[in-house]
């Protein structure tokens, strides 16, 4: 499998388009004048309406959403915490960072309808009194920050979107591609023109966030669904999904499977629904050896686990996290080794270097993928930490020759084996200021626990090959 971590992503094939999509897609027709024609700007018009904004909140909290990616925190508790507070200054931002691997749908929702991005957006940073809505995008949509622009310039003109109206300022921001760059405090360091490094918490942004100031940062999907669940009311939104949360989520699937693209299906929808029956199962009849849920931030199951439901608690049962809907499936033909060492690598580049645990741990781990016939030497985790090194741009993989560098610390000695892989992750899981450690090891753990046969094999085969050079 040609597991893709880097590029840009790609325009979905196939769209199964839920409740959601159906009526953000059905504004997105005809410009402007279309949207306005089916009652586009009017329920952000409502809201500035006297007690409004209250009203509002209660019907986000009838409707039971949880944001869509991450954790899922309940959306309503989020925008209350910011509208109760006392500070005149708050800001919102949405999310639409694309920098995930396998995830497109940032893209795609933005295009299907620029107009109904710019109203949700609208309406939820006026129902939490922000005087400023930022929406972030990822460096490659370009495109994407045009269309928004260009509508806004549009809806600005027939005084639709005016400060002078009560509303908020809106801007768009394109900022850095990078992975880790989506994480929410990363995100405010980058808006306020500082690297893109995630901060420890407390305090969390809901708190003091961008200036210091109370902010509600919600990606693209989880602003679209409260603007769903405010329009429609509580009662439609809870007609599917799951009863804590409810509604659908929009899932992209991706991979080795029939029919890649964005499905918007029901919470708690089963995994085998999801990639047999809309996705057409997998490529060429080859089987299914494993399936990566919550995309790389998630955790990895095999062909035994396709009843699993797709919601958050289900999916924390069994030691994953449903994260932004990214669904990656591997075939039975695959490599798990070699995905799980790209997977390192990816981890390790990615890493922000602020936290030490995570940046030496991601780098051992991954070192000890590279040389699985190597695992039971003495300091199998050691490897040339020299910044210079790093720097250089030197693959620290072909860094091999020991003998020459100075002795450094080990943490695995202890354990022998695969069992040296696993204790350098529960050494730098949860090690960060934020998810990036415990995410990178949780998937790595995953691995070598399903597929651990698959792993003996490499290393003996590995070893085999050793000993005949």
């Amino acid at each position: 499998m040609r597991l893709d971590l880097e590029g840009n992503p790609p325009s979905p094939k196939v769209v199964f388009k839920g409740r959601l999509l159906q009526d953000h897609a059905r504004g997105g027709e005809g410009g402007l004048d279309g949207y306005l024609a089916i009652g586009g700007y009017a329920t952000l018009s409502r809201m500035l309406g006297e007690g409004e904004q209250e009203r509002a909140l209660a019907l986000l909290s009838a409707a039971r959403l949880r944001g869509r990616a991450g954790g899922g925190f309940p959306t309503a508790e989020k925008w209350m915490q910011v509208k109760r507070s006392n500070s005149d200054n708050k800001f919102f931002v949405c999310n639409a960072h694309s920098g995930q691997p396998g995830g497109f749908k940032e893209r795609f929702l933005i295009e299907l309808n620029p107009h109904g991005v710019l109203e949700a957006v609208a309406l939820a940073a006026a129902v939490i009194g922000a005087t400023v809505a930022i929406i972030c995008l990822g460096a490659s949509l370009e495109r994407e920050q045009l269309l928004l622009e260009s509508a806004l310039e549009e809806a600005r003109f027939r005084s639709l979107l005016r400060t002078e109206n009560g509303l908020p300022e809106i801007r768009v921001r394109r900022l850095s591609e990078s992975y880790i760059a989506g994480e929410e405090t990363a995100l405010l360091e980058l808006l306020a023109g500082r690297p893109g490094r995630p901060c420890g918490k407390p305090p969390i942004p809901t708190r003091s966030g961008l200036e210091g100031a109370p902010t509600v940062i919600n990606n693209l999907e989880t602003v679209l669904q409260a603007f769903f669940a405010i329009k429609c009311g509580p009662e439609r939104f809870r007609e599917v999904g799951t009863k804590y949360p409810s509604g659908t989520l929009v899932f992209c699937l991706s991979g080795e499977v029939e029919r890649p693209g964005i499905y918007e299906l029901p919470l708690g929808t089963r995994l085998g629904t999801l990639i047999n029956e809309y996705g057409g199962g997998v490529v060429g009849n080859l089987g299914l050896k494993a399936v990566l849920v919550g995309g790389v931030g998630g955790t990895a199951l095999g062909p035994d686990s396709l009843d699993t439901p797709l919601d958050y608690d289900s999916l924390s049962g069994v030691g994953g996290s449903l994260g932004g809907g990214v669904v990656i499936v591997v075939s039975g033909n695959s490599s798990i080794v070699s995905i799980t060492r790209k997977l390192a690598k990816f981890y390790y580049d990615n890493s922000c270097g602020k936290c030490r645990p995570c940046k030496d741990g991601t780098k051992r781990a991954f070192h000890m993928l590279s040389h699985l016939d190597r695992i039971d030497e003495k300091a199998a985790d050691w490897v040339d930490t020299a910044d210079s090194v790093a720097q250089k741009g030197i693959p620290l993989v072909l860094i091999e020759d020991r003998v020459t560098q100075r002795p450094g610390i080990s943490y695995t000695d202890s354990a022998s084996g695969l069992d040296k892989i696993r204790l350098i992750c529960k050494w730098y899981e949860a090690r960060g200021d934020c998810h990036h450690s415990t995410e990178s090891a949780r998937m790595i753990l995953s691995l070598l626990d399903t597929f651990e046969a698959e792993f003996v094999r490499e290393r003996l085969s590995s070893e085999s090959l050793a000993g005949m050079a």
